[in-house]
């Protein structure tokens, strides 16, 4: 884990022991930083069967009910945010902040409440992590600080 990651981000990205863990990306690679899940999900590439990978994209409610039947015991959620941290930080949300933080206008239906469900369905615990985007003008790339984040994430999903 880098050690620019907090005690909090570092426990939220851990995999669930013993169980199965289900990293969910989110955001649109046509809206500048929103495009770090896409980035991220396709830096990923799991080995382990009780590891699963998701890009929802935009709709991540058209991916709800795989989630929920995949059973997983714990569910990341990588998205960027806007919390006013430095450019390309990681930060955790609380599920009940998630549409103050995140994006929402990039997403079809309120993260809070796909997720909620997700959550009831399936009683994972629900990690909630946000990069601090700096542009989310209708532009492809990604800045600097958010590809060097979502290319840190990558290196650590890749070594479990």
């Amino acid at each position: 884990m880098s050690p620019s990651w907090s005690d909090e981000v570092a426990s939220a990205l851990a995999p669930a022991p013993g169980g199965r863990t289900l990293l969910l990306t989110l955001g649109s690679g046509l809206r500048a930083d929103d495009g770090v899940g896409p980035y991220l999900s396709s830096l990923v590439k799991f080995t382990r069967g009780d590891l699963r990978l998701i890009d929802a994209g935009t709709t991540p409610e058209n991916v709800a009910q795989t989630a929920i039947d995949w059973k997983p015991a714990k569910i990341i959620l990588v998205d960027a945010a806007h919390f006013g941290g430095y450019a390309g930080e990681l930060r955790v949300i609380a599920l009940e902040d998630i549409n103050k933080h995140t994006f929402i206008s990039t997403h079809n239906f309120p993260l809070s409440v796909t997720f909620s469900v997700v959550k009831e369905d399936t009683g994972a615990e629900l990690a909630v992590v946000g990069v601090q985007a700096v542009s989310l003008d209708h532009a492809e790339g990604l800045s600097p600080e958010v590809k060097a984040s979502a290319e840190e994430l990558a290196a650590y999903f890749n070594s479990l």
